[in-house]
């Protein structure tokens, strides 16, 4: 286990350093600077030049990057160039309701997902499996960013039940808060319970034809015993790959979401700071972002071998 952990923690190291300096020179070399966008275009060249020199923009391109690892390591990966707020405090405001709108949508996607995965291969052949396999496909196959234009004309604004946007959810008392963001729960967790659904009754499906299934029907065990002691424990085990893969992706779509709903997440951040050439934020929220994916990837093989003891780590 230890040793598993080192390999791990080095690899996760190299890969992070890799994609601090694609995404760094990355920016550097995309067309446009802050100075092109917090200034006016009427802007006289020394003005610009001063508020490069300011910025620390006029240095190398290395020197910029060695300046910049150095203030991460000391826990100091710098301020807006727009609002001047610090990175540390703007991650903690937008990545808190960033986590509440993924995390609900990841844990809604895995009650109702593998809910009906299980009971469509429990009733296969029938109506049940029909629709819920009508349903898994017709899910996956919607846009998600049409499917919340969709929401919002008929829901928000033609039955008036929930707000068009979550803007107003920061000042408002907790049971209030709620309604604003059904939406975009709903939005993000819909094709993720079609997408779970499917795996999970494919999972199913194949373990009900193993032979110790069909060695604990001869022994006189009834279908529920067969099926939820033996059959669902085992098929949940490849669905940990499935569900490990699919949370960084309810992250990632969120930043489609989020924009649609006014949500005040990192996807809203990161969407305004590309606009912005604000290099420190775009800075941040890729590498929380990278560092979630890879914890979340070294939590799914600890499960898998918690899961199944003849996996090795």
């Amino acid at each position: 286990m230890g040793a598993f952990l080192v390999r791990r923690s080095l690899r996760m190291a190299v890969i992070l350093l890799l994609a601090s300096i694609t995404v760094f020179y990355s920016l550097r070399f995309a067309p446009g600077d802050p100075s092109g966008v917090q200034l006016s275009p009427v802007a006289l060249a020394e003005v610009r030049a001063a508020y490069r020199e300011k910025l620390g923009l006029n240095k190398p391109l290395l020197s910029q990057y060695f300046v910049y690892v150095g203030n991460v390591l000391r826990g100091d990966p710098g301020v807006s160039l727009v609002t001047g707020s610090r990175m540390i405090d703007l991650l903690g405001v937008y990545g808190k309701n960033s986590l509440i709108l993924g995390l609900s949508a990841f844990v809604i996607s895995n009650v109702f997902g593998l809910a009906l995965g299980a009971l469509a291969a429990a009733r296969r052949n029938t109506w049940i499996d029909q629709v819920v396999t009508g349903f898994s496909v017709f899910a996956m196959g919607i846009p998600n960013f049409w499917l919340a234009l969709l929401l919002q004309i008929w829901v928000a604004v033609e039955l008036g039940w929930l707000p068009v946007i979550s803007t107003g959810q920061a000042g408002a008392p907790f049971p209030e808060r709620i309604k604003y963001f059904i939406l975009p729960v709903i939005v993000l967790a819909l094709p993720n319970i079609a997408y779970f659904a499917r795996f999970m009754r494919s999972s199913m499906l194949e373990v009900v034809h193993q032979d110790y299934v069909t060695v604990a029907r001869a022994k006189g065990l009834d279908d529920s015993a067969v099926l939820y002691r033996h059959s669902l424990r085992n098929a949940l085990i490849p669905m940990i790959t499935v569900v490990g893969l699919q949370l960084p992706r309810i992250l990632g779509g969120a930043v489609i979401i989020e924009q649609i709903f006014a949500w005040p997440g990192l996807g809203d951040l990161a969407f305004k700071a590309i606009g912005q050439r604000d290099y420190p934020v775009i800075l941040a929220i890729t590498m929380l972002s990278g560092v979630a994916v890879m914890l979340v990837n070294l939590f799914t093989d600890f499960l898998y071998a918690v899961a199944d003891p003849r996996v090795a780590l």
